[in-house]
C-alpha cells in the first residue's frame, strides 16, 4: 500500500471517530460488539477482537487479516493504522506478528531450509518460485545470508498456479534426493528431473493467499518484519542480525 492510501485509510478512521462523537468511548463490551459483528455479517470467523489506541474502534482480526470495527459494528476499516508521532505503522506491525505465528504453524518438516555451517538461530523464511527473476537473484546471494548466521526457509508457491509447469518443477525439487541442491540448479535454470512425491505445496499456496501474497518472494523475518518483494542479502542480513526474535 502507498502512502496515499495509507493516508487514505488513516483519514477513514480519523472521520469515523469524529463521527462517532463522545458516545464512541468503548461503551459496549467486546462482546457485546462481536455480537453485533457476527449480526451483520454471519459466518464470519472472528480470531481476536479487542481494543484499538482509537476510542471506540476495536481491532479485528479473521483469516490472518487486520481490520477496524467501530463500537456499533456499523462500520468496517480495510486500511492502515499509523500514529504519526514516530511514523509507525501499527497495523503492519501486528500483522507481522499474526503472519509469523501462520508461519510456525506449517513446521520445519514441511519447509525447504539451507543451513550455515556453523549452528545458527536466526532466519527468514520466503515465499519463492523457480521462474521469479527476483527470487533466482535473492537465491544467488543466498551465501551471504548464511555466513552471516541466517538460516533461509522457503516456502514454495509456483505463480503460475497449482497444476502449472512450475507447479511440477517445484514438486520435482521438492522430492529430489537433495531438495537443496535441485533448488539451486533449478534456479540457475539446470535440467529438472521429473519427480513425483507427497508435498506441501498445495498448503504453501493455500497460506500465501490467507497472507495476501501479491508477488514473490515474499520474505517475513524471524522478528515479525514483512518484506514484499528483493531485498539484498546484506541488507536482509542486516535486518535480521539487528532485530530481535520473536518468542517461540
Amino acid at each position: 500500500m502507498n502512502i496515499f492510501n495509507r493516508i487514505s485509510s488513516l483519514m477513514g478512521i480519523v472521520f469515523l471517530t469524529l463521527a462517532f462523537g463522545a458516545h464512541a468511548q468503548d461503551s459496549s463490551t467486546i462482546d457485546e460488539v462481536k455480537q453485533r459483528l457476527t449480526e451483520r455479517l454471519p459466518g464470519i470467523d472472528v480470531t481476536s477482537l479487542e481494543k484499538s489506541q482509537i476510542p471506540g474502534l476495536y481491532e479485528l482480526i479473521t483469516d490472518g487479516q487486520i481490520y477496524y470495527v467501530d463500537d456499533s459494528a456499523e462500520y468496517l476499516v480495510d486500511g492502515s493504522l499509523i500514529r504519526l508521532s514516530d511514523r509507525t505503522n501499527l497495523t503492519d506491525a501486528r500483522q507481522g506478528l499474526i503472519h509469523a505465528a501462520l508461519i510456525e504453524e506449517v513446521g520445519e518438516q514441511n519447509m525447504l531450509i539451507y543451513e550455515p555451517e556453523e549452528p545458527a538461530n536466526r532466519s527468514i523464511t520466503v515465499f519463492t518460485d523457480i521462474s521469479c527473476g527476483y527470487c533466482r537473484r535473492l537465491h544467488a546471494e543466498i551465501d551471504t545470508l548464511l555466513d552471516a548466521g541466517v538460516r533461509v526457509r522457503y516456502l514454495l508457491f509456483p505463480r503460475a498456479g497449482l497444476g502449472s509447469q512450475g507447479h511440477k518443477d517445484l514438486v520435482s525439487v521438492w522430492c529430489a534426493d537433495d531438495p537443496q541442491a535441485a533448488m539451486t540448479n533449478a534456479k540457475a535454470g539446470g535440467k529438472i528431473e521429473p519427480l513425483s512425491c507427497d508435498n506441501p505445496i498445495e498448503s504453501h499456496v493455500a497460506l500465501a493467499e490467507r497472507l495476501g501474497l501479491r508477488g514473490t518472494p515474499l520474505i517475513y523475518t524471524d522478528s515479525g518484519e514483512k518484506v514484499p518483494g528483493y531485498r539484498e542479502a546484506t541488507v536482509l542480513a542486516s535486518m535480521v542480525n539487528e532485530s530481535t526474535p520473536l518468542a517461540n
